[in-house]
């Protein structure tokens, strides 16, 4: 049994509830998105304790802390490799967001290695989404869980996620706001639903919640719940669960 804390879960800003993407599984980060440090912070996780760093995209509410987070770690004194997995072409933003943010290499005592997921022995899909974006699969001990990252509703990814353990599905959006999800390639909470209903997956969490529906949260678990009939969680920050 394995561990996950959302440490962002609102989407494209932070809000005074919800920073950016991010989760924290075991020795991994996935997504570091604004504010993700912060709560890193006060779950007083050890930075050193983190081995791989998984990055879906290169939208901001997703890498936004990441020089940040390289930083934290030089201030700490690390020494150990940090593997950083990616699709090439958001390693090669990477590479130059910490350049361009003058990260001082000398500085570092730590190397970072940049990893394609198939060398990392995970799975992945490429979402529905722009720019590039990934979506994996962890297995472990008999079962397993999706990080669906940014994505509109695709037959694909309940492909990808069949028969998981537990789905985190974007859900940025409700039922009547279908027009902006397509124009901006990312999901409702209903359209989550289905995508979990599809998959057979046994839990769905719900994130990369919308600030303008922080009124109207009840919502999210309602609409979902039309399609996918087993748990649904609507994730907040800080939030624990385990898989």
């Amino acid at each position: 049994m394995a561990t996950i804390r959302f440490l962002g879960t609102s989407g494209s800003v932070v809000t005074k509830e919800r920073m950016c993407a991010g989760v924290l599984f075991g020795d991994k980060l996935i997504d570091v998105g604004f504010g993700v440090l912060a709560n890193l912070m006060k779950s007083e996780t050890s930075l050193d304790s983190i081995n791989d760093v998984y990055v879906s995209h290169t939208h901001s509410d997703h890498v936004g802390d990441f020089t940040g987070l390289v930083w934290a770690m030089a201030m700490e004194n690390r020494t150990r490799l940090l593997r950083v997995v990616s699709s090439v072409r958001t390693a090669s933003t990477l590479r130059k967001v910490l350049k361009l943010q003058s990260t001082p290499r000398a500085w570092l005592k730590f190397d970072i290695l940049f990893v394609r997921p198939r060398n990392a022995g995970v799975e992945y899909v490429r979402t529905v989404h722009s720019p590039e974006t990934l979506a994996y699969r962890f297995k472990m001990d008999g079962c397993d869980f999706v990080y669906g990252a940014d994505t509109s509703r695709s037959e694909k990814m309940a492909e990808f996620a069949k028969g998981c353990d537990l789905l985190i599905h974007d859900s940025t959006f409700l039922d009547g706001q279908e027009s902006i999800a397509a124009l901006t390639n990312h999901s409702t909470a209903r359209d989550a639903g289905r995508t979990a209903k599809l998959a057979r997956s046994k839990r769905l969490f719900l994130t990369h919640i919308a600030p303008t529906n922080r009124q109207v949260l009840d919502r999210y678990a309602v609409e979902a719940a039309a399609s996918f009939d087993g748990e649904i969680v609507v994730a907040r920050d800080m939030l624990t669960t385990s898989v």
